[in-house]
């Protein structure tokens, strides 16, 4: 992942603490009955479960999440499994602090690895599925970690990965807004990208793209619930998140990916 602190998780981290956060660490995902009724811890959970449902699961699965946050993604596959190993990867041991607390059942283990992305010390072809929520921006370089997910997998083993994407901006407020973005939530190292360089890099690594959706309009009521009333674009990443993501700019895609 990187060696680089991320500024913004202490804060998260202490809402998780006092009780006024989940243990997700990621945007929602809002169909129309949410938006009617709008509920953000809900939101977080369909997001995840959007993840899960598309990683096809089975008990018996080893199951690695990349980039796992403080281990909501895990918690909630332990609850549709039994007898599977569910590793969370992390590069920040303050996440993993919080995972540790995280009591597995079923019949199902839960184990944590400090590690990055790029470099995980498990065996060739020894996981079944490997998630990466919203994390793949953090990495310093998509292409490395596809090709780890690649040779962590068995054959017909799945990754299922989302990623924030950036048109390039055309105008120079847009880009300070960018500029605002990805020295906020750093490290971005590649925030401009699109579908079709991550379905190459893919190729490249040996895996075959399944499905590739863009749900950004189901990410948008988001900033909603998320952006402090008197947060200012120029200053605040998430108000500036916001702005691109209104103008068109923010593409949120869900990926799905087989080893042959």
């Amino acid at each position: 992942m990187t060696t680089a602190p991320l500024d913004y998780i202490p804060a998260l981290i202490a809402a998780f603490r006092a009780g006024h956060a989940s243990d997700h660490v990621h945007l929602g995902y809002w169909d129309q009955e949410q938006a009617a009724a709008p509920d953000w811890r809900g939101a977080q959970d369909a997001m995840t479960d959007l993840h899960l449902d598309a990683l096809d699961l089975h008990s018996g699965h080893t199951v690695i999440d990349v980039g796992c946050g403080i281990g909501g993604s895990l918690r909630r596959a332990n609850d549709r499994l039994t007898h599977s190993t569910l590793t969370g990867v992390n590069i920040d041991p303050r996440q993993l602090d919080i995972c540790r607390t995280q009591k597995a059942s079923h019949g199902n283990e839960f184990a944590w690895i400090h590690c990055d992305a790029g470099h995980i010390p498990l065996p060739d072809h020894s996981v079944a599925r490997v998630l990466s929520l919203e994390a793949m921006f953090h990495f310093p370089d998509r292409q490395l970690f596809l090709s780890e997910a690649a040779r962590l997998l068995r054959p017909r083993g799945r990754l299922v990965c989302s990623d924030i994407m950036f048109d390039a901006p055309s105008t120079v407020g847009h880009a300070k807004l960018l500029d605002v973005v990805t020295q906020g939530y750093a490290p971005w190292p590649a925030p401009v990208t699109n579908s079709e360089n991550l379905r190459i890099l893919a190729q490249n690594a040996g895996l075959v793209l399944l499905d590739m959706t863009d749900i950004s309009t189901h990410v948008l009521p988001t900033w909603d619930h998320i952006v402090p009333p008197h947060d200012t674009p120029e200053t605040s990443p998430v108000a500036a998140m916001r702005d691109l993501h209104r103008a068109g700019l923010l593409h949120y895609v869900i990926s799905v990916f087989q080893k042959p």
